[in-house]
């Protein structure tokens, strides 16, 4: 099963996945993190990096590849980037993503648990200029690939602006000043979120929506985040 988590910057996405991969672990699943491999290789893991894992957790844009350049230049607040080249970047980091790792991953029927992804292109990109619309988002080619192996679920984790922007505050490790952090861009986001015309593009295709209490204690979030998972893997 292909499990992609989504939502504003602050909205508790990858402490999710985090509490996902604890409780996995714990039950026996052999996992495979990207991060840390990219972290460690400066590269993009491909399928044959992963040994017998049977759980992959994946998250864009990464450490390796266009997905660094990404993170280190083109999301800075003063980086310079057009929404296109953003836009474009975010798709081609995709392509080589999903080519190396991710089709491969689905073919073998492995569980993938992804922090972003397509929902992020389809869902942020058209907030950061009128000439970005949801069909040119969904025509560039690694776009077009990842509609092509959409995610089985997709859960959307909800939380208030202010709250997001809290926690943000209060990272220990926040170092990478995005664009996406500003209370503007929040503030847009989580109305974008709720919009069904983005949606269809997987929906269409059978992917299914889960929207997620995020804004809960986070004790509360973790037990609740692990009790779905289970559902939808068993």
């Amino acid at each position: 099963m292909f499990i992609m988590v989504d939502g504003t910057d602050g909205s508790g996405k990858s402490t999710i996945v985090r509490a996902w991969r604890d409780m996995l672990e714990a039950r026996g699943s052999q996992i495979f993190e990207t991060v840390a491999f990219e972290k460690a290789n400066g590269r993009l893991a491909t399928i044959d990096d992963i040994g017998d894992a049977t759980v992959i957790l994946s998250g864009e844009p990464g450490y390796a590849g266009v997905g660094k350049i990404l993170r280190d230049v083109l999301l800075k607040t003063d980086g310079g980037a057009t929404p296109r080249e953003i836009t474009e970047a975010f798709a081609e980091q995709r392509l080589e993503r999903y080519e190396a790792l991710i089709i491969p991953a689905i073919g073998r029927g492995l569980t993938i648990l992804q922090d972003r992804g397509i929902t992020t292109s389809l869902a942020y990109q058209p907030t950061m200029s009128q000439e970005i619309t949801e069909e040119f988002v969904a025509a560039l080619p690694g776009n077009e690939l990842a509609i092509e192996y959409r995610p089985d679920v997709v859960v959307l984790c909800e939380v208030p602006p202010n709250v997001a922007l809290e926690r943000i505050a209060n990272r220990a490790d926040k170092t990478d000043d995005s664009i996406f952090e500003r209370r503007e861009y929040l503030e847009r986001l989580t109305m974008r979120l709720h919009a069904d015309s983005w949606k269809t593009y997987l929906t269409k295709r059978g992917t299914r929506f889960i929207s997620f209490d995020a804004a809960q204690p986070i004790a509360l979030a973790i037990k609740n985040a692990q009790h779905l998972l289970l559902d939808l893997l068993y």
